[in-house]
Protein backbone atom coordinates (compact mmCIF):
# COMPACT_ATOMS: atom_id res chain seq x y z
CA UNK A 1 0.00 0.00 0.00
CA UNK A 2 0.88 3.30 -0.99
CA UNK A 3 0.27 6.70 0.32
CA UNK A 4 -0.15 10.20 -2.17
CA UNK A 5 0.59 13.61 -1.15
CA UNK A 6 -1.73 16.06 -3.44
CA UNK A 7 -1.07 19.88 -3.32
CA UNK A 8 -4.87 21.11 -3.52
CA UNK A 9 -5.48 25.17 -2.66
CA UNK A 10 -2.07 25.48 -0.87
CA UNK A 11 -3.10 22.49 1.28
CA UNK A 12 -1.35 19.59 1.17
CA UNK A 13 -3.66 15.96 1.32
CA UNK A 14 -2.35 13.29 2.12
CA UNK A 15 -4.09 9.79 1.38
CA UNK A 16 -3.34 7.06 3.60
CA UNK A 17 -4.68 3.49 2.07
CA UNK A 18 -6.31 1.52 5.22
CA UNK A 19 -8.31 -1.92 5.10
CA UNK A 20 -12.29 -1.94 3.58
CA UNK A 21 -13.71 -2.91 7.26
CA UNK A 22 -11.42 0.06 9.03
CA UNK A 23 -12.84 2.52 6.83
CA UNK A 24 -16.44 1.32 7.11
CA UNK A 25 -16.23 1.90 11.17
CA UNK A 26 -14.51 5.06 10.36
CA UNK A 27 -17.65 5.60 8.32
CA UNK A 28 -20.12 4.23 11.23
CA UNK A 29 -18.55 7.75 13.16
CA UNK A 30 -18.61 10.10 10.63
CA UNK A 31 -21.69 12.49 11.13
CA UNK A 32 -23.79 13.61 8.09
CA UNK A 33 -21.71 16.74 6.24
CA UNK A 34 -18.92 15.65 8.68
CA UNK A 35 -15.37 15.68 6.84
CA UNK A 36 -12.96 12.73 7.58
CA UNK A 37 -10.37 15.32 8.06
CA UNK A 38 -12.51 16.81 10.85
CA UNK A 39 -13.64 13.45 12.27
CA UNK A 40 -9.51 11.79 12.54
CA UNK A 41 -8.59 15.48 13.90
CA UNK A 42 -11.35 15.05 17.18
CA UNK A 43 -10.23 11.59 17.71
CA UNK A 44 -6.40 12.60 17.55
CA UNK A 45 -7.07 15.40 20.06
CA UNK A 46 -9.24 12.87 21.84
CA UNK A 47 -6.31 10.53 22.18
CA UNK A 48 -3.75 13.19 23.10
CA UNK A 49 -5.98 14.25 26.01
CA UNK A 50 -7.03 10.35 27.17
CA UNK A 51 -2.69 9.94 27.18
CA UNK A 52 -2.33 13.25 29.54
CA UNK A 53 -5.08 11.86 31.41
CA UNK A 54 -3.22 8.67 31.91
CA UNK A 55 0.23 10.17 32.25
CA UNK A 56 -1.64 12.44 35.28
CA UNK A 57 -2.98 9.22 36.80
CA UNK A 58 -0.20 7.20 36.78
CA UNK A 59 1.73 10.04 38.48
CA UNK A 60 -1.14 10.57 41.08
CA UNK A 61 -1.47 6.81 42.01
CA UNK A 62 2.92 6.55 42.18
CA UNK A 63 2.30 9.48 44.57
CA UNK A 64 5.38 10.82 42.38
CA UNK A 65 4.51 14.62 42.07
CA UNK A 66 5.43 18.11 43.15
CA UNK A 67 3.40 20.16 44.68
CA UNK A 68 2.64 23.62 43.09
CA UNK A 69 1.19 26.72 44.07
CA UNK A 70 -1.46 27.14 40.91
CA UNK A 71 -1.82 31.22 41.68
CA UNK A 72 2.36 31.28 40.84
CA UNK A 73 2.10 29.29 37.76
CA UNK A 74 -0.83 31.53 36.43
CA UNK A 75 1.16 34.43 37.13
CA UNK A 76 4.21 33.44 35.69
CA UNK A 77 6.16 33.32 39.17
CA UNK A 78 8.36 30.36 39.16
CA UNK A 79 10.53 31.27 41.38
CA UNK A 80 10.98 28.67 44.64
CA UNK A 81 10.11 29.95 47.92
CA UNK A 82 12.80 29.42 50.62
Amino acid sequence: MESSVYNINQNEIKRIPIKVQTWQSLHELKKAGQSYDNLIAGMIKREKDFRDWQMVMEIDQSGEFEPFEAEQIMNGDLTEEE
